[in-house]
């Protein structure tokens, strides 16, 4: 796709194929998706328009919290009830029903329409992704091998903390002193490290820097990582007598690099190189002897200092010195499998276990069968908050949705908000939704605060469209 993306016309947004809307807030995000939704409803917008009008029931709507999705049925209830108002009265000072009833030929038909989607609002497919991936794996149940049914809990953290707690007690209790120590620095207990680990008990484990080498041990990196340690030391012990000769013959600039600091500052290094090693904590001023720390305050056209021993210092400096992601690459699958056995002895299944199971289903066998029964169910798609999504959610709405004939998948977010990992958001997911739509918009107006773009639309729809029927309702398919 091309970095530049489209400016946002809600009424001329073809809705078929593969859409991302980069909505930032304040630029009228709900009011786009009231706007889709009825013309969808509708069947509204010229040659942009869906090839038919749906029903409530076929237009999936998903975002990521229950209290959005209740808020999102509202307005939606909300906005049919209005708009067919503006129908039976034929205006609105509303902008948004003025520019749709500009496209309507037949207002008493949209009003009928409309009176039949506000009765069906409780049934509408607004869903959490759990929700619609529930409804999905029941409704599909041999096509997801959901034959049997299992108990749905809502709060894992039980189930979880008892793993987690099996788990630090296999292999923290046993943990000579040192390495209990580093360990301890870090964690304090099971309940610190289920909070580094909690969020990826489901779907897609984390990319780690220095992952474990198959059966690699705990005292093993350990010894490692204390034998680099003591391999600068060493060297430094060798070595230090020959840099101070090299930093002086430099082009170092002193107002950068001053001789008073330098001298503290080996003094300091000096002496954590006597110590045993007894932890992984570098002092400070070792960096100061790293050679791109030297490079960056060499004066312009200046001969920097080089030496073997700035480069082992950087190369330590760059090495992994921590038994952190050792540590989670275990945890992590043993505390997933002790939790899965868990909830399979007790006839159980969680919130994000659905996901895994849809995920599963659709990549499996009957994955195929099983996207185009959802996709006859749901052939319009609207993922609202679409910057929550993960890899593993993501992947679902793609094997469902993508490259479909005579369906649509409309992804909606904030990429501002795509930054914050805490609430669930993940940066690399929605570049590579960026990267994977071709068609990508952007609302960078508030059209609730822009009367003349809604002038011109309004104008713009009278003139353009004539539909052959009312409103190409369900009569006209």
């Amino acid at each position: 796709m091309t970095d530049t993306a489209e400016s946002l016309d809600p009424l001329r947004l073809p809705l078929i194929g593969e859409r991302l809307i980069e909505a930032s807030a304040g630029t009228g995000k709900t009011f786009t998706i009231a706007a889709l939704y009825l013309r969808l409803l509708l069947g509204l917008g010229g040659e942009a328009a869906y090839p038919r009008a749906i029903s409530v029931e076929e237009l999936l709507v998903v975002t990521f919290t229950e209290a959005a999705t209740e808020e999102l049925r509202g307005r939606i209830r909300s906005n049919i009830h209005e708009l067919r108002i503006a129908c039976l009265r034929g205006e609105s000072d509303n902008p948004l029903y003025s520019a749709l009833l500009a496209e309507i030929a037949d207002k008493d038909d949209a009003a009928k329409t409309l009176l039949l989607a506000e009765r069906q609002m409780d049934e509408a497919a607004v869903f959490t992704i759990h929700g619609f991936c529930q409804r999905m794996l029941s409704l599909n149940a041999f096509e997801s091998g959901m034959l049997f049914e299992q108990q749905l809990i809502e709060d894992e953290s039980r189930l979880r903390y008892q793993a987690c707690a099996d788990f630090w007690r296999r292999h923290c209790y046993p943990l000579t002193r040192d390495i209990a120590a580093v360990i301890h620095d870090v964690w304090k207990g099971p309940r610190d490290l289920l909070k580094s680990l909690d969020r990826w008990l489901q779907g897609e484990a984390p990319q780690l820097k220095s992952p474990p080498a198959p059966n690699e041990t705990l005292a093993e990196r350990h010894q490692q990582i204390i034998a680099r340690i003591d391999s600068l030391k060493q060297q430094w012990r060798e070595q230090v007598g020959e840099i101070e000769g090299v930093l002086e013959n430099s082009g170092l600039d002193r107002r950068k690099f001053n001789r008073g600091n330098q001298g503290k500052w080996m003094e300091k290094v000096n002496a954590w190189a006597q110590e045993e090693t007894l932890s992984y904590q570098l002092p400070d001023a070792l960096e100061k002897f790293a050679q791109s720390f030297l490079l960056e305050r060499t004066k312009a056209g200046g001969e920097p200092p080089v030496h073997p021993l700035f480069s082992a210092v950087e190369s330590l400096l760059a090495s992994s010195l921590t038994l952190t992601d050792l540590v989670l690459a275990r945890a992590m699958v043993e505390i997933r499998d002790a939790v899965a056995r868990e909830k399979r002895r007790r006839g159980e299944l969680g919130f994000d276990d659905m996901l895994s199971r849809l995920d599963e289903a659709l990549r499996g066998d009957s994955g195929e069968t099983l996207a185009s029964a959802i996709r006859q169910r749901f052939p319009v798609a609207m993922i609202d908050e679409f910057q929550d999504t993960d890899p593993q959610q993501y992947r679902i709405f793609r094997r469902i949705w993508r490259r479909q004939p005579e369906t649509a998948l409309l992804l909606i977010g904030d990429p501002k908000q795509a930054i914050y990992a805490f609430r669930g958001a993940d940066i690399f997911t929605y570049m590579k939704a960026r990267g994977d739509v071709a068609a990508h918009y952007t609302l960078d107006t508030n059209w609730r605060s822009s009367p003349a773009w809604w002038a011109a639309s309004i104008g713009c729809s009278a003139s353009a469209i004539t539909p052959s029927c009312s409103t190409r309702s369900r009569s006209c398919r």
